[in-house]
């Protein structure tokens, strides 16, 4: 290597091993949005993204997925829609529910120090969440705990008693006040769709 280069090849091993590196580039890559169509469109999905909701929806056999547009500035200050992470949701002709994620083993709630309660996830969707009470207690008519699946970042959920199913569980609506927690929901949700249903992710 020439004695006045600015970076060791170590260095640039290690630039073009991030360049190449998918897990590091993927959330760009389904996040951006490419919108061709022309500047009437364009300027169209900004104004209503500006000012409403703006949602893209994908439906494939029995689900679909609904992607909120956000409008964000760069560092340049200039506007680019980005698409949000999806509402997902499953069902029949007549009915359409959020898609619900059934957890192989049972997820203890915790409470802020992080210590399991009486409270056991079984399933869990972006908008509710079917517990098992353990211990002979009442279900609460709403709680407001941590759900900590293995491997992933604990998420604080807030809900309140809906009803109880032929099997014992009690649903729960859950009312997420906290975007971010909202958002960190969604995520963990997507990411178990995709283990789930991989091919519809390729």
């Amino acid at each position: 290597m020439q004695h006045d280069a600015l970076l060791t090849q170590d260095e640039l091993d290690f630039i073009q091993t991030m360049q190449h590196n998918p897990q590091l580039n993927m959330r760009d890559a389904t996040s951006s949005l490419l919108v061709n169509g022309g500047s009437q469109i364009r300027d169209l999905l900004t104004r209503l993204a500006a000012n409403e909701q703006v949602t893209i929806q994908a439906q494939f056999e029995n689900q679909q997925m609904t992607f909120p547009l956000h409008l964000v500035e760069d560092e340049f200050h200039a506007l680019h829609l980005r698409l949000g992470v999806p509402s997902i949701y499953e069902g029949g002709p007549k009915t359409v529910r959020p898609w619900r994620l059934t957890l192989e083993e049972p997820v203890a709630l915790e409470n802020a120090k992080g210590q399991p309660g009486t409270l056991w996830v079984h399933e869990v969707s972006f908008k509710g969440i079917l517990l098992e009470v353990r211990n002979r207690t009442k279900p609460p008519k709403s709680f407001a705990l941590w759900f900590s699946p293995s491997g992933y970042e604990r998420i604080a959920l807030r809900g309140t008693f809906e009803r109880q199913n032929e099997q014992g569980y009690y649903a729960y609506q859950l009312n997420q006040g906290n975007t971010v927690e909202t958002e960190r929901l969604r995520q963990y949700i997507l990411q178990q769709h995709r283990l789930t249903h991989p091919t519809l992710h390729v």
